[in-house]
């Protein structure tokens, strides 16, 4: 059999003629799955028994299967035969340390291997070696000395989560489960200790014990940071500086030259941080060595329980260890009957056959498994955020459903809004979108807005007027009290005297007064305003390039006066009720939409950090915001502070065009470009029935029909198609807009100019259907108007309608007009110039049908404008985050969603 990188890998020589049959593996660290192997092999009756182990780089142990480590990483061929190999060979399979035998390409966790073989009736026992189930944060409050006080907390972090999801595989596993190590039943305690296999004669050495005037201490980690190298070193080399001992410190040297090393040394240093021993103890203790380290008194004593023997290791820790080798060397005969105990103790606990009589239950019993068991899932968790109720955005909602789709627990917060407020599961998701109380955002100075000479703006008038309107209200109900109690009985006794009567009717009078005086100023004091307004429409709409917005926006910036927690108060209210669910969820990762939430996940995962916790961060940019149209300058700026202020917490960032990414670069100084994921569409459910734009208006199929689809305000330049209508004989303008006041001014615009019979506004359908519903259309339209962040935008409607098989007439934003112009799917005309619109579309309805079967017959264009392509893109950001996905993840359709928020019928047109 051979691997991708042409190497073969290695075949058992012995043969397997014995009824039960054993393979351990797959990744034989310290050689133990060999030792085990030849253990089993030589000490059960009638049970033969092979190692297996992938080669890693580094120090390589005997094996009987060697698979090269690029096969085992990514050779699905190779999977797929070595699997049949050991379901057809072998009858019984001990799994070490949560790691996949079948190699990567089927996950990188034991669970779907775990699964096959139970399937195929190969009885399973899973083994743990070490850091694979120590989980750090526990083992911190077990050891004083715990190596994970002092190592780096990246490094921490990644072990936490390794060894909590193999904890819960080994704890939840219904059959044998093993440890090589005593230590380790305290994070499994259901395991049965399986000690580790060292050979006696190997190891045993004629070479004198502390016979030498300068004795010799060695230490040989196998992982410095685990081993407590860094303490270990310096106080060694003081005692060799000073010519108490030789010190030797060894390395990264081939496994068959240990014995060389153990055989000639006095003294070995094992470990002074885990509280427990393990392969490299045992064999100093094989070859006679007095064998030093730190383990813990609850190892000491089951060791001697389990096994009779006390362990003839010395305790030392940081504290002692210079003393001990002192007091050692001075009483030598004390030490020379120490280390005699190592090799008998060696033979009656770790010559192999402990361990072979630990796996006989399991090797005549089987693992009492049943084969339709299936471990439980253990995702990573994935939290995406974003400022709105979430199932109205349906890029969130794509996100969500894409990752979920990969096997990954994925919740979305928001908050309450018109669609959601609550809890609910859409398909895999759980969508949580609490109320959030104003704590913060209440109105400020309402003396001084109800005391400024002019409204600031529109807002500003309409509370205004509002409040009149309330208080007109209330006035004429107390008039009307008065006279509906002159005309009814009195229900108590109570009796209002005259001066009551007069003071009540003084004050109504003064209250009608004011009033008339306020509905005098509220127009006088909107003037302003209206002159605005007027000024505005002559100019046309400010799509935040004015020179008056950008000088206002530079001020704020510069000034000092936008800073993001005076001007978003509402960001305090979202910390106060998201962060603790942030907190309780304890995700791996945060994926923020959207610039608002940025404040709430940094701040989670600040606080991660402070328990030891590692949260990473994407950070997901919609919008250039110092672009962004209509919304005032100093809030605009308040945005820019909060983006500027967190940006650096994201690990990884992502944006929506190619221009976009590029400004973010820029504007961040970022290393990186963001990546791109498109605003594309999903595949429409296979099954879906959908009644298209044209049999809802009723056309026939040689009428001209012109598609606009999405959220339509002054700036999206709708009123340019509007306005060419009448221009263009016969042809029809279909908007799938919701109702609103612009869609209002442009149904009035266009009974102005006699074309309303042509001009029609269509619900929406759920975004999942939408290309189905357009591509009865003859062009879809993309008609914004030049502004900053339209020039940069690659909008839904634009993949939509390439889905759908559209030609497409955009205006001249460049990010849209050079993808139409070079990969010729329209025509491009001049943003707001209605001659240049009509030119645009005769020329594409000139060539629709040419252009209409070129975009249908383009699969791979089709595909890059497509959401599956995009959730290649999101798979390979997750991957460089997380690490590691589950094994869904790399499915065949694992890239494929057909459903988002979905649960009605096509047509139920009740949502974007």
């Amino acid at each position: 059999m051979n691997g991708s990188d042409g190497l073969k890998w290695k075949h058992p020589e012995t043969s397997l003629t014995t009824e039960k049959r054993l393979l351990i593996g797959p990744v034989n660290s310290a050689g133990q799955a060999h030792g085990w192997a030849h253990a089993v092999t030589r000490y059960v009756t009638d049970v033969s028994a092979h190692s297996y182990a992938f080669d890693r780089t580094g120090l390589r142990y005997a094996s009987d299967y060697l698979v090269p480590n690029l096969v085992y990483g990514k050779d699905k061929e190779w999977r797929g035969e070595f699997s049949d190999v050991v379901v057809s060979r072998y009858t019984h399979v001990l799994l070490e340390s949560n790691r996949p035998v079948f190699g990567l390409a089927g996950g990188r966790e034991v669970t779907r291997d775990l699964a096959l073989l139970l399937t195929n009736g190969v009885e399973v026992a899973l083994i743990a070696h070490g850091s694979d189930v120590r989980v750090p944060s526990r083992h911190v409050e077990l050891e004083q000395w715990s190596p994970f006080r002092y190592m780096d907390h990246m490094e921490v972090d990644y072990l936490e989560h390794l060894a909590r999801r193999a904890g819960k595989v080994f704890n939840n596993y219904p059959g044998p489960v093993f440890v090589s190590t005593p230590d380790l039943l305290a994070f499994i305690p259901k395991a049965t200790w399986c000690p580790v296999v060292v050979e006696p004669e190997r190891w045993s050495s004629e070479h004198p014990v502390l016979e030498r005037a300068l004795p010799v201490v060695a230490h040989a980690p196998s992982k410095s940071s685990m081993k407590g190298s860094h303490m270990i070193d310096p106080l060694l080399e003081q005692l060799d500086a000073h010519g108490v001992i030789e010190y030797r410190r060894v390395q990264g040297i081939d496994p068959e030259e240990m014995t060389e090393v153990y055989c000639d040394a006095d003294i070995v240093v094992d470990q002074m941080l885990l509280g427990n021993y393990g392969v490299a103890a045992c064999e100093a203790l094989a070859a006679g060595r007095v064998v030093l380290g730190h383990v813990s008194e609850q190892v000491r004593e089951y060791v001697c329980a389990e096994t009779g023997l006390d362990l003839p290791i010395v305790e030392v820790t940081p504290d002692t260890i210079v003393e001990q080798i002192k007091s050692l060397i001075s009483d030598r005969d004390r030490a020379r009957g120490i280390a005699m105990r190592g090799p008998d103790f060696v033979r009656a606990v770790h010559d192999g056959r402990r361990s072979a009589s630990a796996l006989t239950k399991f090797l005549s019993e089987g693992d009492g498994t049943p084969e339709d068991w299936r471990p439980a899932v253990l995702e990573p968790k994935v939290v995406m955020m974003a400022g709105n109720d979430i199932v109205s955005d349906a890029r969130v909602m794509k996100y969500a459903q894409t990752v979920a789709r990969w096997g990954i627990d994925v919740t979305a917060l928001g908050v309450a809004g018109k669609k959601l407020r609550g809890t609910e599961w859409i398909g895999p998701v759980l969508v949580r979108c609490p109320v959030v109380p104003p704590r913060f955002n209440v109105p400020r100075r309402i003396l001084i807005h109800n005391f400024t000479p002019w409204f600031s703006n529109a807002p500003d008038r309409q509370r205004a007027v509002d409040r009149f309107t309330y208080d007109e209200r209330e006035l004429r109900a107390v008039t009307g009290k008065r006279k509906r109690d002159a005309l009814r009985e009195p229900l108590t006794t109570a009796n209002h005297d005259s001066i009551s009567r007069w003071l009540t009717r003084l004050t109504v009078g003064a209250r009608r007064r004011v009033l008339r005086a306020r509905k005098t100023l509220i127009p006088a004091r909107g003037i302003p305003l209206a002159i605005a307004r007027r000024r505005s429409a002559r100019r046309g709409p400010d799509l935040g390039m004015g020179r008056r917005r950008q000088l206002a926006l530079w001020s704020y910036q510069h000034s000092g006066f936008a800073r993001w927690r005076r001007v978003l108060p509402e960001t305090k209210d979202w910390e106060f009720v998201l962060g603790p669910i942030l907190d309780k969820i304890q995700p791996d990762l945060i994926h923020v939409h959207d610039v608002f939430m940025m404040g709430v996940a940094a701040r989670a995962a600040h606080r991660a950090a402070l328990r030891g916790r590692t949260m990473k961060i994407i950070y997901d940019a919609h919008e250039y915001i110092p672009r962004i149209p209509v919304t005032e300058p100093r809030r605009i700026s308040a945005y820019i502070d909060l983006e500027r202020t967190f940006i650096r917490d994201a690990d990884r960032i992502i944006t929506v065009s190619e221009p976009l990414a590029a400004w973010l670069q820029r504007d961040h100084r970022l290393i990186d470009r963001p990546d791109v994921v498109l605003n594309a569409p999903i595949e429409p459910p296979l099954e879906s029935e959908v009644v298209g734009v044209r049999d809802l208006l009723g056309l026939d199929a040689d009428t001209p029909l012109l598609v606009y689809a999405g959220a339509v305000n002054r700036a999206r330049g709708v009123a340019t198609a509007v306005e060419a209508l009448p221009a263009l004989d016969g042809v029809h303008l279909a908007l799938v807009a919701r109702p609103g006041t612009i869609t209002r001014e442009l149904a009035s615009r266009a009974e102005e100019l006699g074309v309303s019979d042509r001009f029609h506004v269509v619900p929406y359908v759920d975004p999942e259907f939408v290309p189905l519903y357009l591509q009865s259309a003859t062009v879809g339209l993309s008609t914004l108007l030049r502004a900053p962040n339209y020039d940069i935008a690659v909008t839904n409607k634009f993949c939509e309608y390439i889905a759908a098989g559209l030609p497409i007439v955009t205006s001249d934003t460049p990010a849209q007009a050079d993808l139409v112009n070079s990969l010729s799917l329209g025509a491009v005309y001049r943003a707001g110039d209605t001659t240049d619109f009509v030119r645009a579309i005769g020329q594409v309805l000139d060539d629709q049908a040419r252009l209409t079967a070129r975009i249908s017959g383009d699969d791979e264009l089709r595909r890059r404008f497509s959401w599956a392509a995009q959730a290649e893109i999101i798979r390979d950001v997750y991957e460089s985050v997380l690490g590691e996905l589950p094994a869904l993840a790399w499915s065949p359709k694992a890239t494929q969603i057909t459903r988002l928020v979905a649960s009605r019928r096509p047509n139920d047109n009740s949502s974007g």
